[in-house]
This record gives C-alpha cells, structure tokens and sequence, in this order.
C-alpha cells in the first residue's frame, strides 16, 4: 500500500512538472514571438507613409479574408477528430490527405475570386498598376504557402511539440523583421514589398512545420473518403458563420475602404497592432486550451472552463483599464502620425479584447464539439441586422463610428458563443 502511494505521488508530480514546463515553454516561446511580431507591427507603420501603410493593411486585410475562406476550417478539425489517436500517425495522416483535398479546390477558386476583387476594393484608393499586381501576387502566394502551417501544425500540437513551434516562428519572424529593416534602410521599402515579405515568412514558417511533423505523420496516397465525409459533417453546422467571419473579421478595414479615405484605412491598421496585447492569450486558444478541454473529463469540466473563460475576460480588461488611466505610453508606440487617436485606441482595445474572449470560448467549444446550426444563423441575421441600421443611420466614413459598431456586433457573438457552451453543458459530454 505504501508503495502505491509513493507510486501515485510520484505520478502527480511527473504531471504536475510536464505540464509547468509546457506553460513555461509556452510563455517563453510566445513571449518571445510576441516581441518580435510588436515590435515588426510598430517600425512598419513607421517606416512607411501613411499612404502606403494604408495599402499594406488593404492588402492585408484582403489576404486574412480569403485565407479562411482557403482554409474554411478543415485543418481546425484534425485535432477533435483524432481525439485520443494522437499516436498513430496514419490516422493522423488520414485527416490531413483528406482536409488538403478540399483545400486544393478551394484555393483555386478563392485565387480567381481574387484576382477580380482586390482591384475592384481598391480602385478608389488610386493605386499604380504594379501596386496592385505585387499586392495581389503576395496575397496568392501567401494563401498558397500558408496550408502547409495549418494542416501540419495539429500534430505538432497534439504531442504538445510547444518549444517546436515557437522556434521555428520565432526564426522566420525574426528573419522577417530584419529583411524590414534592410529595406528600410535602403529606402527601398513600400506596401508590396513589406507584403512579398510577409509570404516569404509564411512560406519558410510552413516549410520547416511541415519537415518537423514528419515523425508523427504518414501522408497516405489515396483520400480516404470516409474522413473527408467526417470532417463535412463536422463543420456543415457551421460552414454559414465561417464565411461569414471571413468578411466580418475584416469589416472596419472593408468599410473604412468603401466609405472611408487611404489614412482611415491607415490608422485603422496602425491602431489594430494594439491587439498584439493580447496575442499570448489569443494563441493559448488554438495551442493549448482547445487540446488540454478536449482530453479533459466531463467530470470537473465546468470548473476549467469557467476558470479559463474569467481568466480571459480579466486579463483583456486590464488592458482596457491601463490603456484608460495611461495611454500616453500606447499613443507614444503608435507615433506621431497617430498620436489623435487616444478615444479610438481604448475602443479597438475593447472590440479586440471581446474577440479574444469570444475566440477563446469558440476554440474550447469547438474541442467539445458543441457545434451547433442555430449558432451561425442567429449570428450573421443579428451582425447583418445591426451594420445595415449602422449604414443607415451613421457615419461610416468615421473610425470612431466603425470603430463602435465593431464593438456592438462582437458583443453579440460574444453572447451566442456563451449559449452555445450552456447548450453544450446541457448535454453532458
């Protein structure tokens, strides 16, 4: 009895030690990730005009879009459905052969839609030719190179490969940063180059993801039509809110390009690098919460997730509060060509904050599988309904106002995705 005792201590300290050292590794290596994406983010808009910077959010913000209308969340459902699997490469395999075949289709067709709509979106904004085809050559490529990350990473994150994954980001971001700075230095920098850039990150950061992977996953030749039926099924509840989001996630730079002018659009984009803030916690989301809720018990869930959902909410509230109390700190990192905007930072902190929080819930969510139809309708008829009245009865063309929409339409989701999880608990598994 005395042995198994020991046995069993032994055992809980062992846990207790793997999971501090993945939590450590994590800070660190998201720590460290961070730095070097805030301090890119923040020379960025300072090393280009306004003009320019404009563009590159454009562009950006055009290239987020079609990425996850590329992606439409197939690779998201490697990690539910292998579940407990995580060993067995062939299944591992399985899901990603069967995800990549639809993802082969569709960014052909995402590819074409975007050669006609990016020109269309910035036509008003008296972009040079070359301009626009370099930009949208940067978006094409990045959605291309992007897949390898997303379909490869799941099984890095299902063997809990942390350190990994920060290393090989922390590299290529890292690399990014001083190709900015060379370009700076040479005066030779500007909005597609800075996005040529930003492909060339993604296409080293999915290259070595994908060579890091291959100890925990075996490719099979053939698709096997069984999974792709699973992950279907999975996500058919909510395909309707994914293409959604694809727009919705984008709609203040969308519309400040519709109604608003190039400097919007601009301090819109400086302005969102403030949501950096909260990229530790946006990240935990997908890394380590989804999978720690997805192993977890039915029994003592409720306690996790109500831990971690507060814990969220406190943390992007504190940014709030200090941004409230001292933002000459936060104007001074955005510069002087964006030192007017003190009311318009604590706004994008909060509409950003409520979209961590609203993502983090989705994530433990979606490892549960509480995916249900009812979700996306009410959604997208709720978000339409209030920017249509937004349209009708305000000014648009003004970041403040775009600004407080954007938090009006988040806190709704924030409410749906919280009934969701109620609906979930209800259910007992």
């Amino acid at each position: 009895m005395i042995r198994n005792k020991v046995l069993t201590v032994q055992f809980k300290q062992h846990k207790l030690a793997k999971i501090s050292g993945l939590i450590g590794t994590f800070i660190l290596g998201q720590g460290s990730l961070q730095a070097i994406q805030v301090i890119t983010g923040f020379l960025l808009f300072r090393w280009l005009t306004v003009e320019e910077y404009g563009q590159y959010s454009m562009a950006f913000a055009f290239q987020t879009m079609a990425h996850v209308l590329v992606e439409f969340g197939f690779s998201g459902t490697i990690v539910a459905l292998v579940g407990n699997r995580i060993h067995d490469k062939k299944v591992i395999g399985s899901y990603i052969k069967a995800g990549q075949s639809y993802r082969q289709k569709l960014f052909l067709l995402i590819s074409v839609g975007c050669i006609f709509a990016f020109p269309l979106l910035t036509a008003k904004h008296h972009m040079s030719a070359v301009t626009t085809v370099m930009l949208l050559l940067s978006i094409i490529v990045n959605l291309y190179f992007a897949g390898w990350s997303s379909y490869y990473m799941p099984a890095l994150k299902m063997h809990q490969k942390i350190g990994t994954l920060f290393n090989i980001q922390i590299k290529s971001s890292a690399l990014r940063l001083l190709s900015l700075y060379l370009g700076a230095v040479f005066s030779v920098l500007n909005a597609w180059l800075a996005a040529l850039l930003s492909s060339m990150q993604t296409m080293m950061t999915g290259y070595l993801i994908r060579k890091a992977s291959k100890d925990y996953v075996e490719i099979p030749e053939e698709v096997n039509h069984s999974d792709r039926k699973e992950m279907l099924a999975l996500l058919k509840p909510v395909m309707p809110g994914i293409i959604f989001n694809a727009f919705q996630a984008q709609i203040m730079i969308f519309m400040l390009s519709v109604f608003g002018k190039t400097n919007n659009v601009a301090e819109i984009g400086a302005l969102s690098k403030m949501g950096q803030l909260y990229m530790v916690l946006s990240m935990a989301g997908g890394m380590v919460i989804a999978p720690y809720i997805a192993r977890s018990p039915f029994r003592g869930l409720l306690k996790k997730y109500l831990f971690i959902s507060f814990l969220a909410v406190a943390i992007c509230s504190l940014f709030v509060l200090t941004a409230y109390l001292f933002p000459e700190p936060f104007l001074l990192l955005l510069g002087s060509k964006y030192s007017h905007l003190k009311n318009e930072l604590i706004y994008l902190l909060i509409t950003s904050g409520m979209g961590v929080i609203t993502g983090i819930i989705w994530e433990m969510n979606e490892s549960r599988k509480w995916i249900y139809a009812w979700d996306p309708m009410i959604m997208i008829t709720g978000t339409v309904g209030i920017q249509l009245l937004a349209i009708l009865f305000m000014d648009l063309s003004s970041l403040r106002n775009v600004l407080l929409l954007s938090i009006a339409t988040n806190l709704l989701v924030l409410i749906i995705k919280v009934c969701s999880s109620i609906k979930g608990f209800s259910k007992g598994v």
